[in-house]
């Protein structure tokens, strides 16, 4: 929004005031203004205050523009912090500061000269590029043909090839800029030149080298980097590896597998991660304690942590079910993490000849440790472990015994029903009787259903949540526990069968309300009963009204919109807002003209979700519209 001249005046007139405060909230406000706030803005970036300078900056950023830009420039020749202000500034103005620059590539200072193309990196556009390739032919100053040759690869300039080829015989930092760049071009024609860089007399030159074919990745600099490879030694021998696997080719040598190993081990993520293909593709065991031990190092609070594991278990699974990796339960050096992690991947492969040692583990003294073991059994799935899971439902950590019944749950052996009846009866975390309970469904839903009177009312309430058997749904919906009732009428809503439909139905004149919502939703997600519906839009109950609005919505049959135009005039504004919704769903263009009349509705939040509704029908109707118009056309 344009500041006024009025407001314009008082904001210029408040960069003056003495109060700082004052000065800042002014330099703030004129965001918005125009050309003439700039000069003050300037002015002000010369104010004692750290503030207000700041804020100052700010604004002509957000002015922008060429003009912004002409007066920044300046600035450059100034003292640091004011020259690194515009570079700030001409940066976040962005193209439109590159004209201007242009003439700044011929300044008779050096600085200036750097400072421009500086900004041409960092603006990444320039529409004079071979202005910059001839800098880096011409300029006297070493720091200045640097930037011009970083520049000419950020700009994917390939007709500067032969001059960036040229520079490679330049000084260092030229040199280095320059192979900098062509590892961005990726052009052929510059292998040759760079290959011959390897017989440089300078160590960094010939490293820098190494490191710009491994970034091209083509043939031609594989067959290089292979030659140099024969005559290499120490870190220059470890580079030429390193730019090998990186472009996806590990070389077949004796020692190349510890090489590869001392790699992962002291190298940053980036390069572990890309060492870790070449180690894969070697199938070398033996870095197999390298790799899990750094992965059991990892900080699961780190962002990228779950991310970087995953590729490490994902590279682990191409060893299969190794013994090197076995081992690694048994190793009293590795970190429980790592341990943790080499027993995830023993069950992800379902390595049967881990278990007895995947057993030894449910001593442990860590429980993160026991609790992956068991999980590993339970995805191996080998009913001999059976015994051992039943011993290890009663371990005194209720996570451990968790991920035992689920194990339990998984191998299905029927001998062990009777110690997870058992365990029902003891249990005291509600997360350990779920999993209990869904393994005996998983197993021997019949024998559950035995039990029930023996059960407490939280064990058959979950029945009655996961129960897939219609004689245990129909028992429990008519017990006398509210909860359990509720649960199970609720769970009704899983299972397509008439006694299902007659119960529900029963249901809905029940004399809680709990008990009738349940029974509505249970009828929504089978999508029946529709009359047994529209027969409760009446209900006293508003959550029961607005379950059954929302399972008549969800049928998608248009013939249930009369039934609920009445509701539209709820009582209830939650109600109606459903209403909406289902109708809009059912009626598509035709629900406009049962909408309309709700635009002048007393409520506001009930106009506004028309107002929305019907606009999005009209933009649906415009699209459809348009379509149908273009394959006409076609």
């Amino acid at each position: 929004m344009t500041i006024g001249t009025k407001k314009l005046s008082k904001l210029l007139k408040g960069l003056a005031h003495n109060d700082s405060s004052k000065r800042r909230s002014s330099a703030e406000d004129l965001s918005s203004g125009d050309e003439r706030a700039i000069y003050p803005l300037i002015k002000a970036l010369k104010d004692d205050n750290p503030g207000v300078q700041d804020a100052a900056m700010r604004s002509l950023i957000s002015i922008g523009g060429e003009v912004t830009a002409y007066m920044a420039i300046p600035l450059l020749r100034d003292e640091p912090l004011l020259r690194n202000t515009a570079m700030i500034i001409l940066k976040e103005i962005g193209s439109a500061s590159i004209p201007l620059l242009y003439f700044l590539l011929k300044d008779k200072d050096e600085d200036i000269r750097k400072f421009a193309i500086d900004l041409i990196c960092e603006i990444k556009e320039c529409n004079y590029p071979e202005e910059i390739a001839r800098i880096l032919v011409s300029d006297p100053n070493p720091n200045v043909r640097a930037s011009a040759a970083k520049a000419i690869g950020i700009l994917r300039y390939k007709d500067a090839l032969p001059q960036l080829i040229g520079a490679l015989r330049d000084e260092e930092w030229v040199c280095f800029s320059a192979l900098e760049s062509l590892a961005l071009l990726k052009d052929e024609s510059s292998i040759e030149p760079i290959v011959s860089l390897l017989n440089s007399p300078y160590d960094i030159i010939r490293y820098a080298a190494i490191d710009t074919l491994g970034r091209i990745a083509s043939l031609h600099s594989s067959n290089a980097l292979f030659r140099h490879l024969q005559k290499s030694e120490g870190f220059e021998k470890t580079a030429t590896i390193k730019s090998l696997v990186q472009i996806g080719i590990t070389p077949a040598m004796p020692e190349i597998s510890d090489v590869l190993i001392d790699m992962f081990r002291n190298g940053d993520w980036y390069e572990r991660l890309m060492i870790l293909k070449g180690i894969v593709g070697l199938r070398e065991e033996k870095a197999i304690y390298t790799i899990i031990d750094i992965a059991g190092s990892l900080d699961p609070s780190e962002p990228d942590a779950e991310e970087k594991l995953q590729i490490i278990k994902d590279a682990l699974k191409n060893f299969g079910c190794s013994n090197s990796l076995i081992d690694i339960l048994n190793n009293t050096t590795i970190k429980y993490r790592g341990k943790q992690i080499a027993i995830e991947l023993l069950g992800d492969l379902r390595c049967k000849k881990a278990v007895p040692n995947l057993i030894r583990l449910l001593d442990s003294k860590f429980r993160d440790v026991r609790r992956a073991a068991i999980n590993a059994i339970g995805e191996i799935n080998d009913e001999d472990t059976t015994q051992t899971l039943l011993d290890a439902i009663y371990d005194y950590d209720g996570h451990v015994r968790k991920a035992t019944v689920s194990a339990l749950g998984k191998i299905g052996d029927k001998a062990s029903v009777q110690s997870l009846l058992k365990l029902l009866y003891i249990e005291r975390y509600r997360d350990v009787i779920e999993e209990a309970v869904n393994a005996l469904l998983n197993i021997d839903p019949a024998a559950l259903f035995l039990h029930l009177d023996e059960l407490s009312g939280y064990v058959k309430e979950v029945i009655g949540k996961y129960a897939k058997d219609i004689n245990i749904l129909l028992t429990f919906s008519e017990d006398k526990d509210l909860k359990i009732k509720v649960s199970a009428i609720a769970g009704l809503g899983k299972i397509h069968d008439e006694r299902a439909y007659k119960r529900l139905a029963k249901a809905m004149h029940d004399d809680e309300p709990e008990v009738r919502r349940a029974a509505v939703k249970a009828m929504g997600e089978l999508n029946c009963c529709h009359d047994e519906i529209k027969s409760i839009l009446n209900d006293k109950d508003m959550w029961v009204r607005l379950s059954a609005v929302k399972a008549l919505g969800n049928s998608l049959r248009q013939d249930m919109i009369n039934a609920l135009k009445p509701m539209l005039y709820d009582k209830e504004v939650p109600v109606v807002l459903s209403t909406i919704d289902a109708v809009a769903r059912l009626g598509g263009k035709k629900a406009l003209s049962i909408l309309n009349p709700l635009l002048n509705h007393s409520d506001s939040r009930i106009r506004e979700m028309v107002h929305q509704v019907i606009d999005n029908i009209r933009h649906s109707e415009n699209a459809e519209v348009g379509t149908e118009k273009l394959l006409k056309e076609t």
